[in-house]
């Protein structure tokens, strides 16, 4: 989910559309990668130093600075570079299309339309957060059309709803492409089956036991439409605002409980003219998340009114016809859809070392090129979609063969903590391929929990445990056909009650190096502030692995920033990482100092500086530190994403103390 060579861009689970190479220049900065090419550029292991001899960022070109952040948004090192990217990137307050690779004929050169997949990595299966990994059942998707914006709803001859105020017919477009899946000759969503959950983590291909992804009935896809036309839809939602609809679509369907939501995405669509999350300025097409909630886990897609940025799809392929205009309601539609059901609880599914999901890493390539952009016939009409990474065939496909699932499938089930005497109540799912009621049973429950034979709900309240215990749960279907499952509980009154926190930061341990890969800018992660600052220098030792983030080598600042998604109903957020403080400055009044800075990811303005560390302290080998976010957070709402800055200042005129970070960790609960 971090970037793509054609430069479709993914934040968040946003999937937004900037040329790399164009913002560098518009930002004034060099290109990392194109100058790393240069004969003369120095060599980048030769360039590291200890504390006290800085090293050499600059050539000819200037200083290299990244200005990518954590999957894939343009994300600025500093506040006057997300300022000057903004800029960059707006014309009236719209965002200027740039010419991204896949969408010009190509001449050979970077950003030229020949586009491959930039990280040639399998994905692999991230464990399953908050009991999902993938979608298990039949996929749902509801459309939630907001605001009053739309006008009058009425009905077309194919059953599909129009409003007055859909200049482009968006709404009824989308509404025939997801009644189209499953429909002969749709082997764009064969390639979808081939994942599953309920295997270990780190996994890169499914056994046929395990539960995959369904291939879809046909017509059965879309399951509702909404017209929430009670009020205007705001001008500029907030992500929480959005988590917001996305609860009162799902009490407005009906769909109450953990069982009724674990295969459903809801799209929301937002009206021509209004800038959900700031989708104008941050310069993406549209995003994927979820959210706790009292009905359960609650998958979502912010969609806005893509025909408001030709960049987005709009006669994608030069038709310049009114369904032409709608190109990128089919090849972003399908995209978000797609990552939905193999990531419906990000970043808990399927995605590679860099953070990509399966349809970041086939974005935008051109039509005719190898894997690449092609028109699907389905039943409901022609549709341009994108092809999708394919483990199987390390490709990015159009079509593959149909995994299918055993005859009952139940979803993966967290590893957890409860509180002796507080209620619980810890869902069970389960699916049978004949559409059948299944009975559900466990063993190894605490003493005074209990499963519902009917509705695979456990519930009462649990006595302290001594450890963690084994818990399985099994289903079984009228014709005796069975599934199980398990998880560990643990119940303390220490910890945070609920779903243990999987990790939420891509690359967290730095192992993806700083790579370069199109020649146009850094690809890492973790956006430093130049080059070898992540590195895998001999001069220090890493944590662990092979490579680490070195700061301090610079006179004045070094810097390195991730981005941390936050989810609606969540309430706990930690940071921690392995810091090794070398020093030679012996200065109580001048030290060198580490700080960690949250950051407010639409101004890039400081929301305040979680904590510091000094030279005054040197720790004599790896130590891990952990702050408590939650603070931090507070202040912009969960559903929001913030930045985490670690930048270092050296307060001499030469450098002399190494600040070296490795194994970070973000968890949430």
């Amino acid at each position: 989910m971090i970037r793509d060579r054609s430069g479709l861009l993914h934040r968040g689970r946003r999937t937004a559309l900037l040329a790399v190479a164009a913002a560098l220049a518009a930002a004034g900065l060099a290109s990392p990668l194109t100058a790393a090419a240069d004969p003369g550029h120095p060599n980048v292991l030769a360039a590291q130093a200890k504390p006290g001899t800085p090293k050499s960022t600059t050539t000819a070109t200037g200083p290299h600075r990244a200005t990518v952040g954590r999957l894939g948004a343009a994300r600025p090192a500093s506040a006057a570079q997300l300022a000057a990217n903004s800029a960059a990137a707006k014309s009236g307050g719209k965002v200027t299309p740039n010419t991204a690779d896949g969408a010009d004929p190509g001449n050979g050169n970077d950003g030229d339309g020949y586009v491959a997949n930039e990280y040639d990595q399998q994905v692999t299966y991230k464990g399953g957060q908050d009991s999902a990994g993938v979608v298990i059942g039949p996929p749902k998707v509801y459309l939630v059309v907001w605001g009053s914006q739309w006008g009058a709803p009425s009905t077309n001859s194919t059953g599909d709803v129009v409003l007055s105020g859909d200049k482009d017919q968006a709404v009824p477009y989308q509404q025939d492409f997801f009644k189209g899946l499953g429909s002969t000759g749709d082997g764009w969503s064969a390639v979808l089956t081939q994942y599953c959950e309920g295997i270990a983590t780190g996994s890169v291909q499914c056994p046929s036991s395990a539960a995959h992804i369904p291939y879809p009935q046909a017509g059965s896809v879309l399951a509702g439409v909404w017209v929430d036309n009670a009020a205007a839809a705001p001008q500029a939602a907030t992500e929480p605002q959005l988590g917001a609809e996305a609860l009162a679509a799902a009490q407005h369907f009906g769909n109450t409980t953990e069982a009724q939501n674990r295969n459903v995405q809801y799209i929301i669509d937002s009206p021509q003219g209004t800038d959900p999350d700031k989708w104008h300025e941050l310069g993406y097409c549209a995003w994927h998340d979820f959210q706790r909630s009292s009905y359960g886990q609650l998958a979502y897609t912010n969609m806005p009114y893509l025909t408001d940025v030709a960049g987005c799809g709009t006669n994608w392929f030069g038709e310049n016809t009114a369904r032409g205009r709608l190109d990128g309601y089919g090849i972003i539609g399908g995209h978000e859809y797609a990552e939905t059901v193999t990531d419906p609880d990000t970043p808990g599914g399927w995605t590679d070392g860099t953070g990509q999901e399966i349809a970041d890493k086939c974005a935008w390539i051109p039509k005719g090129s190898n894997g690449g952009l092609f028109f699907e016939n389905l039943s409901t009409g022609s549709f341009p979609l994108q092809t999708l990474w394919s483990n199987t065939d390390h490709l990015c496909m159009a079509s593959d063969p149909i995994y299918t699932n055993p005859p009952v499938v139940l979803s993966t089930m967290c590893d957890r903590t409860d509180t002796p005497g507080a209620p619980v109540s810890i869902p069970a799912v389960a699916v049978d391929s004949t559409g059948s009621a299944v009975n559900y049973s466990a063993t190894g429950l605490p003493s005074g929990l209990s499963i519902n034979a009917s509705t695979g709900v456990i519930t009462g309240t649990a006595a302290a445990t001594n450890g963690y215990r084994r818990v399985t749960v099994n289903a079984t279907d009228t014709t005796g056909k069975t599934a199980s499952t398990g998880f560990w509980e643990s119940v303390t009154s220490a910890g945070q009650p609920g779903c243990n926190g999987i990790e939420q930061l891509t690359d967290a341990g730095f192992e993806n190096g700083s790579a370069d890969v199109d020649h146009t800018v850094m690809t890492d992660a973790w956006n430093p502030s130049g080059y070898n600052v992540i590195t895998p220098s001999s001069l220090h030792a890493p944590h662990s692995g092979s490579w680490y983030a070195w700061l301090g080598q610079d006179t004045g600042s070094d810097s390195i920033t991730n981005y941390l998604d936050t989810y609606p109903g969540y309430s706990s957020a930690t940071f921690s990482f392995w810091l090794d403080t070398e020093t030679t400055n012996t200065s109580a009044s001048a030290p060198d100092t580490l700080s960690l800075v949250a950051i407010d990811q639409y101004t890039g303005q400081p929301l305040g500086t979680v904590r510091t560390w000094s030279s005054q302290n040197p720790t004599n080998g790896y130590q891990q530190q952990s702050v408590d976010l939650s603070p931090f957070i507070n202040q912009v709402g969960w559903g929001t994403t913030i930045g985490l800055q670690l930048v270092s200042h050296e307060s001499g005129l030469t450098p002399s103390t190494a600040f070296l970070i490795d194994d970070t960790s973000a968890r949430e609960s």
